[in-house]
């Protein structure tokens, strides 16, 4: 019997923790950025998970960008993200889902006038950043890996190439910073250092 109490209990607990990070979700993503005005155009990192978008995340919000870190509301299928997007308003979006499936294809005709960032890194470094975080062990999972990174570039660096003025191609590990961001974005250099966040951390469940 007390056993049985003790299961009910930790089942209400996990409940409401998941009830109250949902509502903060909520909030965040839908309530909060209403109360902001949009001054900037859109800004989409377009980069493959691992290559410096939560260092760009930080550094596009100390821009003044109102920026969002992967959108969990995008699920499959895809058809509706453009949709969440817009609900979100946001200035500013990295992570998940902006490099999947050719997506960044939908953001640009949804979004005329935005600007793309593509951040890169080296493959080997990329590699061992994504292994560590995600514990893959496989050479089939690592290659598979490496072959959608390097495909993912390819595509984006051609769909762009008439219309260079749209895409900024970042490699924030190698030292890309905040010279290369600011021009391309037509700000002022903030008096900080550029933000490297997440470097060689493993993924935690």
């Amino acid at each position: 019997m007390k056993n049985k109490k003790e299961k009910i209990r930790k089942y209400l607990i996990l409940f409401f923790a998941n009830y109250v990070i949902r509502y903060y979700q909520y909030i965040h993503h839908l309530v909060i950025p209403y109360f902001k005005k949009e001054n900037n155009p859109k800004i989409f990192c377009i980069g493959y998970v691992k290559t410096g978008t939560t260092s760009l995340y930080k550094a596009l919000s100390i821009l003044g960008y109102r920026s969002v870190k992967m959108l969990r509301g995008c699920v499959k299928p895809k058809e509706g993200w453009i949709k969440y997007i817009k609900s979100c308003k946001y200035d500013a979006y990295t992570d998940y889902p902006m490099f999947v499936d050719n997506f960044f294809k939908e953001i640009d005709k949804a979004y005329p006038n935005s600007k793309f960032i593509l951040t890169i890194r080296d493959i080997n470094s990329w590699l061992k950043s994504y292994t560590n975080y995600y514990f893959v062990s496989s050479d089939l999972s690592k290659n598979e890996g490496k072959q959608k990174l390097n495909e993912h570039n390819k595509k984006v660096i051609a769909y762009f190439k008439d219309k260079p003025s749209k895409l900024l191609v970042m490699n924030i590990i190698d030292g890309d910073g905040w010279e290369k961001l600011c021009k391309f974005l037509n700000k002022p250099v903030p008096n900080k250092p550029f933000p490297h966040k997440n470097i060689g951390k493993y993924k935690k469940f």
